[in-house]
């Protein structure tokens, strides 16, 4: 008579975690057979247990579910050992959720692996909280553009990838014209006001392709894929126009504003992603010089 007057199936049967048992073979369809889920596995999944049981474990996973992480798992079980993942599922009406997920493999008496049980630890308001501190940390709060470190790792892509393929690019720098005196006579609500009206300008200009960002103050910075000079230039003037006839209705009266715009292409001698940027800017700071509300290349 076992010394535990208790049967430990009950522990399994009501744990928080969600616990999965498959056969170890076949792998491929219609395999792994599942042979068992516990009450965890059906409230954060929403099937039943009839509705599982002789199915596959990938009937949890979407084109959503990262091929990588799919390819780790495959390895663990081809290989007999126990794996590690973080993975993103499906439950049965569509919801998708995260687990961590760990997979060890089960032996008989004969020490053959006849088996694998999967636990699982639903993990997604975790994972929702990385995500959301991710997105914070490359993002501008004020516009919900791109932040310069975000922008910069896009850059360095972007010159390996022209280093590749030789597909060109452009870049534009612009500048809010006599921002200063916005915010000083205005306020920097209005100033505000300002950056996000340049902001919606920006995405009624430019093509769904080309990114956006926003690099400092009034300073943004926009990336145009397979873009020469020239067509960046009617770009950048499409963009200005814009501006040039957009007002601010922050205050009782209407406020004009004008932006200045550097234009710059990617060049063979490029060695680092800054050289583009560098050269825009410089062009920008002509506009300026020339009378602002200009583009120049």
């Amino acid at each position: 008579m076992s010394e535990y007057d208790f049967d430990f199936k009950d522990i399994v049967d009501f744990a928080k975690d969600v616990i999965l048992v498959t056969r170890s073979d076949p792998i491929d369809e219609p395999g792994p057979e599942i042979v068992y889920v516990n009450k965890a596995f059906t409230e954060l999944t929403g099937y039943t247990q009839e509705e599982v049981l002789g199915k596959n474990p990938r009937i949890l996973q979407s084109k959503g579910t990262d091929e990588e992480t799919k390819k780790l798992i495959r390895q663990g079980l081809e290989q007999q050992i126990p794996t590690r993942v973080t993975i993103k599922n499906f439950s049965k009406s569509g919801e998708e959720y995260w687990l961590d997920l760990s997979i060890l493999p089960l032996k008989n008496s004969q020490g053959k692996v006849t088996h694998f049980v999967a636990i699982e630890r639903d993990v997604t308001e975790q994972k929702n909280i990385e995500q959301k501190l991710e997105l914070l940390s490359r993002t501008d709060s004020l516009t919900g553009l791109l932040n310069r470190r975000a922008f910069d790792e896009i850059l360095e892509n972007e010159l390996s990838r022209f280093k590749r393929s030789g597909e060109i690019y452009s870049l534009l720098m612009l500048d809010i014209d006599h921002f200063k005196r916005i915010n000083d006579k205005y306020g920097h609500a209005t100033g505000d006001v300002a950056i996000q009206t340049i902001t919606q300008s920006c995405k009624s200009a430019l093509r769904s392709h080309d990114i956006v960002a926003r690099i400092g103050g009034e300073e943004f910075c926009v990336l145009l894929p397979y873009t020469n000079n020239k067509v960046a230039y009617a770009v950048a003037e499409k963009l200005r126009e814009i501006v040039a006839n957009t007002k601010i209705a922050a205050t009782a009266e209407d406020i004009a504003m004008t932006i200045s715009i550097g234009v710059s292409q990617v060049e063979t001698a490029d060695t680092d992603y800054t050289a583009i940027v560098k050269r825009a800017d410089k062009n920008m700071y002509k506009a300026k010089q020339a009378g602002r509300n200009q583009v120049c290349i």
